[in-house]
C-alpha cells in the first residue's frame, strides 16, 4: 500500500513540474527587471503567521524556509503538502487605475524521516515571476515635419523555479543542523513590439530570452530552549552563500515590410558565457511556543544583492531587508468543538526592493520600492485530526520610492493542503 502511495505521490509531483512553469502571480511592470519579483518561500500556514519559519518547528507543519526542522519530523508519519494562489491586483499611475486577477499552482512538497534524528524533506517552489503587459503611444515627426503615431507594447513571461532536497539532524538534543540542495532553472521572456501607424514597415519585433540553470544551497541551525512546562524558544538562522549559475541569453530583433510581409533581421546576439549569481543572504529568527495553545515568532533576512552578478555586471541591484511577525493561536485543542480546533493565525511582513529602476519616469536614476503586508488565516483540522487545511489572506502594498512610478497593491489567497498520515505505524496484534 504505500508503495502505491509513493508512486501517486511522484505522479503529482512529475505534474506539477511540467504544469509550473505555465502559472504565473503577478502582473507587474516591476517584473520586466532583474529576476522578477522574489517568490515568498513560505507555506500556506508560515504565510497566515507573517512568512516566520528559521525559527518555526512544528510537527503538523511543513518548514522549507530552515533545513534543521526537518530533523523534527514526527517519526511514525508522513507529510504532503499541495498549494495554491489567486491573487487580484490594483495598478495605479498618474491617477488611472487598472485591475488583474489571476493564479497559479505553486508549490508541493513531502517530508518523512528516515532513521533516527534524521528527517528529509523533497519540493517544488518558485524562485522568482515574470509575468507583466504595459505599453504607451507615442508620437514621432517624419523628414517633412508630420507627426505620426506609434504604439510601444512590452510583454514578459516566466521566472525561476527550483527542486530541492533537505536533510535536517539533531546532533544534540536540543541543536538540531540541516542542508538544502536545490537544482535551479527557468526562463524569462521579453518582448517589444513597436507598431507604426504610416510606414512602408509596419512594425519592429524585439525578443530577448535569459535561460538560467545551477545549483544552490542553504544551511540552517536551530537551537531549543525549555522555558518551563510545555513551552520553549526556538532560535534558528540560515545561510547561503552566494552563487552563480548557468545562465544563457538570446537576442534578436526584426523589422516587417507592410507592404511585403517580409521579415528583415535586424540583429542577432547569443551567448553563453555570461555571468549570473543569486546573492549571499542571512537569516535569522526565533518562536516562542506554548506547545499545543499558542506560537509567537519574528524573522529577519538581508540579502546582499550589490555583488551579485546579472549579465556579468555588479551593483545592478539593492541590498534587501524584509522583516516578518506573526503567530497563531488555538483555544481548545482536545475538544471535540470544532472551531476551538481551530489554528487561528495573524502576522505582517516589510521589505525593501532588490531592483532598480532606470527610465525616462525616473529621470534615469536608479530608484526602487518598499512593499508592507499584513496577513490573517486559520488552519482548519480534517476528521483525523493530523491533516489540515491552511488558508492564508494576505494584503500587500507597494510604494515606489517616487510617485511617477506605478503604485500597486494586492490581495492575496494562498490555499494549502496539508496530508499528515500514519504510514510508519504498525498496529499490535491482540
Amino acid at each position: 500500500m504505500n508503495k502505491l502511495k509513493i508512486i501517486f505521490c511522484a505522479a503529482i509531483f512529475g505534474f506539477f513540474v511540467q504544469t509550473l512553469n505555465a502559472q504565473n502571480n503577478t502582473n507587474s511592470p516591476y517584473t520586466r527587471y532583474g529576476y522578477g519579483a522574489l517568490a515568498d518561500n513560505s507555506f500556506a500556514a508560515q504565510r497566515a503567521m507573517g512568512g516566520i519559519g528559521y525559527g518555526l518547528r512544528n510537527h503538523f507543519m511543513l518548514n522549507p524556509m530552515n533545513p534543521a526542522s526537518y530533523s523534527g519530523v514526527d517519526s511514525l508519519t508522513f507529510m504532503f503538502e499541495l498549494g495554491v494562489t489567486g491573487q487580484y491586483a490594483w495598478f495605479e499611475e498618474y491617477g488611472k487605475k487598472a485591475t488583474k486577477l489571476n493564479g497559479n499552482l505553486e508549490y508541493l512538497a513531502l517530508q518523512f524521516r528516515l532513521i533516527k534524528n534524521l528527517g528529509l524533506g523533497i519540493g517544488l517552489e518558485p524562485v522568482s515571476y515574470v509575468s507583466y503587459n504595459y505599453g504607451s503611444i507615442d508620437s514621432t515627426k517624419n523628414e517633412d515635419g508630420v507627426s505620426k503615431l506609434y504604439s510601444n507594447t512590452n510583454r514578459g513571461t516566466g521566472g525561476l523555479n527550483r527542486i530541492y532536497a533537505s536533510l535536517g539532524y539533531s546532533i544534540l538534543d536540543r541543536i538540531s543542523i540541516g542542508v538544502k540542495t536545490s537544482y535551479l532553472y527557468g526562463d524569462k521572456f521579453h518582448q517589444n513590439v513597436t507598431a507604426f501607424s504610416e510606414s512602408n514597415h509596419n512594425y519592429n519585433y524585439m525578443v530577448d530570452t535569459l535561460r538560467a540553470s545551477g545549483l544552490t544551497f542553504d544551511f540552517g541551525l536551530q537551537y531549543i530552549l525549555p522555558m518551563g512546562k510545555m513551552k520553549a524558544l526556538t532560535v534558528g538562522a540560515v545561510y547561503s552563500p552566494k552563487t552563480s549559475f548557468n545562465g544563457s541569453y538570446h537576442y534578436s530583433e526584426y523589422r516587417v515590410d507592410n507592404l511585403t510581409s517580409k521579415v528583415k533581421i535586424d540583429s542577432l546576439y547569443s551567448s553563453n558565457n555570461l555571468g549570473f549569481q543569486l546573492p549571499e543572504s542571512y537569516g535569522f529568527g526565533f518562536t516562542f511556543q506554548h506547545f499545543n495553545k499558542y506560537t509567537v515568532g519574528a524573522d529577519v533576512l538581508y540579502q546582499k544583492w550589490d555583488n551579485a552578478k546579472f549579465y556579468d555586471e555588479t551593483d545592478a541591484f539593492n541590498n534587501r531587508l524584509k522583516f516578518n511577525v506573526g503567530g497563531e493561536y488555538i483555544p481548545n485543542l482536545m475538544t471535540n468543538n470544532f472551531w476551538k480546533r481551530v489554528r487561528y493565525r495573524a502576522g505582517a511582513h516589510y521589505s525593501n526592493s532588490y531592483i532598480k529602476v532606470n527610465n525616462e519616469a525616473t529621470n534615469n536614476k536608479d530608484v526602487g520600492f518598499k512593499e508592507y503586508g499584513i496577513n490573517l488565516g486559520f488552519g482548519f483540522p480534517m476528521v483525523d485530526r493530523r491533516s489540515f487545511l491552511n488558508v492564508a489572506l494576505e494584503y500587500s502594498r507597494i510604494v515606489p520610492e517616487l510617485k511617477t512610478l506605478i503604485s500597486e497593491q494586492y490581495m492575496k489567497i494562498t490555499v494549502g493542503y496539508t496530508f499528515n498520515e500514519l504510514w510508519f505505524y504498525k498496529q499490535k496484534l491482540k
